[in-house]
């Protein structure tokens, strides 16, 4: 059937998951480097190089956290409606099979 597809929740689900933990892992990751600092772990150049990730990659991670975010929220939603949609049409089927004596 032309521009037939299925939506599959529970995968849409796990999607939903692994964007999530995605999102908190990478804020975490920045949080973590910012709070060793300049001066948190004990080598100079493991500090330097913290320091200097941090300068150049946190607003970017920071942005694609944020984004990953909005689209983990987006996919919820997206995911109630079909779970909905599914639910209204089985019992619509049903109702219609008790309708005609089944």
């Amino acid at each position: 059937m032309p521009g037939y597809y299925k939506v599959e929740l529970e995968a849409l689900a796990q999607l939903i998951t692994q964007l999530g933990e995605t999102a908190n892992d990478m804020s975490s990751a920045m949080k973590q480097l910012k709070d060793i600092g300049p001066k948190g772990a004990g080598c100079d150049e493991l500090e330097q190089a913290c320091d200097d990730f941090q300068g150049k990659w946190g607003y970017g991670i920071g942005l694609i956290a944020d984004a990953t975010g909005g689209i983990t929220e987006g996919l919820s939603e997206t995911r109630k409606i079909y779970e909905t949609l599914e639910d209204q049409i089985t019992k619509s089927f049903q109702a219609s099979g008790k309708a005609d004596g089944k």
